[in-house]
């Protein structure tokens, strides 16, 4: 029973978990990179070869949750925890995290 449980999560290659707070927030198209996000405390790759950015399309679970706690995180300058995946040099948020 474990065994079917554990096939049908995605699987995700975490290659980092970078801090700090959003300084830039850029929208695009649905399957563009949509909502992207820039931190101040983050090197400038957000991920090992990755860019410069963060970021969620349209189509991802919980997109709008994400983006919601991502734009109030913005507004009251509170810092993120991003858990990111390189997926063909951009860094995919698969997880985050509101601090203080």
């Amino acid at each position: 029973m474990v065994m079917s449980c554990a096939a049908s999560m995605p699987a995700y290659a975490l290659d980092a978990t970078p801090s700090g707070k959003i300084t830039t927030i850029e929208v695009a198209a649905a399957t563009n990179y949509a909502f992207r996000v820039y931190l101040n405390g983050a090197a400038a790759a957000l991920c090992p070869s990755g860019s410069g950015f963060a970021y969620l399309n349209e189509a991802d679970s919980n997109y709008k949750v994400y983006v919601a706690s991502l734009l109030m995180a913005k507004a009251q300058g509170s810092a993120v925890t991003l858990v990111v995946s390189n997926e063909g040099g951009f860094c995919h948020i698969v997880q985050m995290a509101v601090g203080s």
